[in-house]
């Protein structure tokens, strides 16, 4: 898919205007040159060159390329008899971009046309993570003590360095969307590198930036298309909402997008026509009073597995021409159950998983992290899609959680519960026999003579003292 079509920026003529032209890196691009009088060329002498370097030499019928450019540069045969002597390089690369010349030097008056050829160079990354946009002075010189400044469609202020005085050391004007996100290569200066790093990139980040040396002696501007594809994970048979929004935001409601999963249609729009792709009929939904803050984000609903995949959402008519890119993951694990069992072991912890694709790790951990020995696993698939069902024993009272883990497309749940283990109550002890009661005797009556042996207690401590004395 073409990214960044050919743009010309002014009118040719054989004045010396320069025209600039804007293609994607790996694609083609068609640099112009026209002799004013529009007389045949095919016997005259023109010659292609970048920077002071051969790219491509004709002199009535015989031709020749530069070394770089062996193999990828042709010419327009048919053409020359109208004067047209542009040339198309296949395959470009970033060191294609440059300033060339088209010259006839034999002519008279000769006659010279500039043409600056921007190789954009697309960056894609994952939402989350930092993009490294590129950007290298051809001259490769020390730019230390050099102006250069990145922009953002044009419009916005990611990073400028003034000779050593930038947006991290006290430079003012830096956009708020990018403050404390942007840093440079401090080390590759005298390599004429003016690289830089954009960290925790987000959707918004996605966009066109320019890279500009506006005081260099030949002015040079690289471009870069930095794509923050975006991952959506949902359950199957649920809605699935893929985010698009042109920037700058305008009116997108009279314009053509296009979405497009791995190669194959999934919703056209075209000024307020519109169509779906045979795998999405009826399943697609567009938020038509968003159109106008420039959203042309769609809705998939009733998803299945086949719905995974890599969408883009493409303003082929835009410029500059403006790509998104969403990854959709059908069959992430919805939220797991869990639960108690008494068996006859015990209590267990029962945590359930159903439907989940790919397949998850599920564990036990308890409230300090620890993972739990496995009890019992059992395993099912079905199409692809995997139930679990994990026990492990409750031997302490605590908050457990079930984590359910999808590597595969880094998508993580989880669910807790409060257990406690049932504390045995203490064996019965059975109460102490009661004592029977003492017999009360009752005294004796007064004056009654005391019972037989009832003083020989006394006569007994009468003789020990006999005895003793």
């Amino acid at each position: 898919m073409e990214l960044l079509p050919l743009v010309c920026l002014c009118l040719l003529s054989c004045s010396g205007d320069a025209v600039r032209v804007v293609v994607e890196e790996d694609s083609d691009a068609v640099l112009p040159c026209l002799i004013s009088t529009e007389e045949d060329i095919s016997g005259k002498l023109f010659h292609w060159s970048k920077d002071d370097q051969n790219v491509f030499l004709y002199d009535a019928g015989v031709h020749s390329e530069g070394e770089q450019f062996k193999g990828r540069v042709s010419f327009f045969q048919d053409q020359l008899q109208n004067g047209d002597a542009s040339i198309k390089i296949t395959r470009t690369k970033m060191a294609d971009s440059g300033t060339y010349s088209c010259d006839f030097p034999r002519l008279q008056p000769r006659q010279t046309s500039i043409i600056e050829l921007v190789v954009a160079v697309r960056v894609v990354v994952k939402q989350d993570s930092d993009a490294v946009l590129p950007c290298l002075i051809r001259t490769k010189e020390d730019i230390a003590y050099q102006v250069f400044d990145w922009k953002k469609d044009g419009q916005q202020e990611v990073f400028m360095y003034d000779a050593g005085i930038h947006y991290n050391n006290g430079l003012q004007g830096q956009d708020e969307q990018f403050k404390g996100r942007v840093s440079f290569f401090q080390d590759q200066l005298q390599n004429g590198n003016a690289s830089i790093k954009i960290t925790r990139t987000k959707m918004a980040d996605s966009g066109t930036y320019s890279c500009d040396f506006p005081r260099h002696q030949s002015r040079q501007t690289s471009i870069i298309e930095l794509v923050v594809a975006v991952r959506v994970v949902v359950e199957q048979d649920s809605d699935a909402v893929l985010p698009c929004l042109i920037s700058p935001k305008e009116d997108i409601s009279g314009k053509l997008f296009h979405w497009v999963k791995d190669g194959q249609k999934v919703f056209l729009y075209n000024a307020g026509f519109h169509s779906q792709g045979e795998q999405f009929k009826g399943r697609v939904l567009f938020f038509e009073d968003q159109l106008q803050n420039g959203n042309a984000s769609i809705k998939i609903t009733r998803t299945k597995m086949a719905d995974s995949g890599t969408y883009s959402c493409d303003f082929p008519r835009h410029q500059p021409r403006q790509t998104s890119i969403i990854e959709l993951v059908v069959g992430a694990a919805s939220k797991p159950y869990v639960t108690t069992v008494k068996t006859a072991d015990g209590m267990v912890l029962q945590c359930g998983v159903l439907g989940a694709s790919p397949k998850p790790k599920v564990e036990w951990k308890d409230s300090s992290g620890n993972i739990l020995p496995v009890k019992d696993l059992k395993e099912t698939e079905s199409g692809g899609l995997y139930d679990i069902v994990l026990q492990a024993a409750l031997t302490t009272t605590d908050t457990f959680r079930c984590v359910v883990t999808q590597s595969k497309i880094s998508h993580q749940t989880e669910a807790q519960t409060y257990a406690s283990v049932s504390v045995p109550p203490p064996k019965a002890v059975p109460p102490p026999e009661p004592v029977p009661p003492r017999k009360s005797v009752p005294p004796p009556e007064p004056g009654a003579a005391a019972a037989p042996g009832s003083n020989t207690g006394l006569l007994m401590l009468f003789f020990l003292l006999l005895l003793l004395f």
